[in-house]
């Protein structure tokens, strides 16, 4: 079958990725072996549109299609340096993915400041494929450096006991912007100085434009003072009856008190009633870990494989 690569054209592009994610996460017994949808509107509404990570999706993605018309595959970088890449596995060759990579290479990779050429992409560590073509090609492996947890959700749920004086809840009304966005500060940047925290409060009203945002599936612990102290915001994709938990955090002055472990639980306990089966989350840190490794069943592991090279 002739497949042939074209640049992203328009924003109905997007929405055709989106369900051939769905269907590619299907075809691969909903593990990921490519991205889940919600990681796909993450990128777009909080990576590109709040971190500014890379250039907007129709600069950076290429799609290769059949000669019908069906997507075979797509690929666009995540940051700078790294990408992500998307195949339908009935599609899959050892040549597609030599053809894929050699574009990454000419078109997604970044300069180091020795001025070589860099390229990042992280391969589970059970693709063997993909590693084989990535060492032809002068990759290296940096093993280990992220932990992809699932739980299905048929089985028991794991016990979770909320703090005294704590509560939890949905998330409110745009009046909380500033409460939720401060808890976020405090969860990821809390070792930089508070001069450095950014009040536009904008970021958040991008995450809830995500496709997939529900407000009751925005789950926030709820210190006795009144301050959001954790939060879990997580996006389910019915079409597949799978989640991914895409924020989780807890202020620093409300650590080790089991909050984390508390607004998890509670989301897997709505997801459950909606009728999902299968529960997602990434950590790249041992505090995460920890906490994924109390509530999840099974991890997989990702290496990051690189190259460097002098440009011809």
């Amino acid at each position: 079958m002739k497949i042939t690569m074209r640049k992203y054209r328009d924003e109905a592009d997007y929405w055709r990725i989106r369900n051939f994610l769905r269907e590619v996460f299907l075809l691969n017994d909903r593990l990921e072996h490519s991205w889940h949808v919600a990681r796909l509107d993450h990128w777009r509404w909080h990576f590109i549109m709040n971190c500014h990570e890379c250039d907007l999706p129709e600069r950076v993605t290429s799609l290769w299609e059949s000669e019908d018309g069906q997507l075979a595959a797509v690929l666009h970088p995540i940051c700078h340096d790294e990408i992500r890449l998307h195949i339908d596995p009935r599609l899959r060759s050892p040549e597609l993915e030599d053809e894929i990579i050699a574009y990454a290479e000419q078109h997604l990779s970044d300069w180091t400041k020795t001025d070589r050429r860099i390229l990042y992409l992280p391969v589970l560590s059970d693709d063997t494929l993909r590693q084989e073509t990535l060492s032809r090609r002068g990759f290296e492996k940096r093993p280990g450096l992220a932990h992809h947890w699932r739980r299905d959700l048929e089985a028991p749920l794991p016990e979770a006991r909320l703090a005294a004086g704590y509560q939890l809840r949905s998330m409110g009304p745009e009046s909380e912007y500033a409460s939720r966005s401060w808890a976020s500060w405090r969860a990821f940047h809390a070792d930089e100085p508070d001069e450095n925290y950014d009040t536009d409060l904008s970021w958040y009203a991008n995450i809830q434009s995500s496709p997939l945002y529900r407000r009751d599936l925005d789950i926030m612990a709820i210190a006795p003072q009144g301050e959001i102290a954790s939060f879990c915001t997580i996006s389910y994709d019915d079409y597949t009856r799978s989640a991914v938990f895409v924020l989780v955090g807890t202020a620093a002055e409300h650590w080790r008190r089991g909050l984390g472990k508390a607004v998890v639980v509670e989301g897997m306990r709505r997801l459950k009633q909606m009728g999902c089966q299968r529960v997602f989350e990434t950590a790249t840190d041992e505090p995460a870990d920890a906490l994924y490794r109390s509530v999840m069943q099974t991890c997989t592991v990702t290496d990051t494989w690189v190259k460097e090279w002098i440009p011809d």
